[in-house]
């Protein structure tokens, strides 16, 4: 039984919440565009793509909490605030998934920098704890992410990711390795009211995810958002609505054998 626990804890671990094994980034904004978030500016980038920190031009801070498949036992919530500074970015994040069986924290501190025109960097460190039930106790693990996203084109952007290239064990009897995943992407803006974005994400001991999703915005406060991802294939939708200083954002993901996962976050812009 621990074996089981243990292998499940190593299957759902990093700090951004893992389903089968893929990394799920966090936000209903990149979670309505198919998780094909590699380029876009978003404070969620805490759990995406760190290097779009540096593009946000006020202190932000949100909250998000999403339910995977409908079950109360897989929901996940969180905290996220991001403070521009100079050229660069300062972010703390933490997270939180499980029940009384077994729960995930994780807490994130990252810095992302503008290095030029059209380039950018950022860097994550998380320490992640697995708590296991039935007296099974805890362990816990130091992770690392890395991102940039660079301007091919004024409207043509690419963007790359990695989380724990460090390749951290959860620790215990088993040494069973937190996952390790890369993802690029391209990100392209038709005119200020059509952004399409792709990538690819992949585990290094699994197959490759593809991604692909489509903002619109037919008013200025109003945001729709659709796309697709693969391994196995899932339908994404999502909307969102800019009120003053709050961004309220709305997602739906949808997988044919296992149902519905609805989401939804709350952010504010300080001036």
């Amino acid at each position: 039984m621990r074996k089981v626990v243990v292998l499940l804890a190593a299957a759902l671990a990093p700090a951004l919440a893992l389903a089968g094994g893929e990394q799920v980034p966090t936000g209903a904004r990149i979670a309505g565009m198919g998780h094909a978030g590699f380029t876009l500016v978003d404070l969620w980038g805490v759990n995406g793509n760190q290097a779009g920190l540096a593009g946000l031009e006020h202190p932000m801070a949100g909250a998000y909490y999403q339910q995977h498949w409908l079950s109360p036992d897989m929901a996940m919530q969180g905290l996220a605030a991001a403070v521009p500074v100079g050229k660069g970015t300062f972010a703390l994040s933490a997270n939180s998934f499980g029940n009384n069986l077994f729960a995930q924290r994780s807490f994130g501190l990252a810095y992302a920098m503008k290095l030029g025109d059209g380039l950018r960097a950022g860097v994550q460190l998380d320490y992640l704890n697995i708590r296991l039930g039935e007296n099974y106790g805890s362990t816990g693990a130091v992770t690392a992410q890395l991102g940039m996203q660079a301007a091919i084109t004024e409207k043509l952007w690419i963007g790359a990711h990695i989380y724990n290239p460090n390749r951290a064990k959860l620790g215990g009897p088993y040494e069973e390795r937190v996952p390790t995943v890369l993802g690029a992407g391209l990100g392209y803006t038709f005119n200020d009211r059509v952004t399409a974005t792709g990538g690819v994400s992949k585990d290094i001991d699994r197959p490759e995810q593809f991604h692909f999703g489509v903002e619109y915005r037919p008013i200025q406060a109003l945001f729709l958002r659709t796309g697709v991802s693969t391994g196995p294939t899932r339908a994404h939708f999502g909307a969102g609505v800019r009120v003053g200083a709050f961004d309220i954002d709305l997602a739906a993901v949808v997988r044919s054998q296992l149902g519905l996962t609805p989401m939804v976050n709350l952010n504010y812009r300080f001036p």
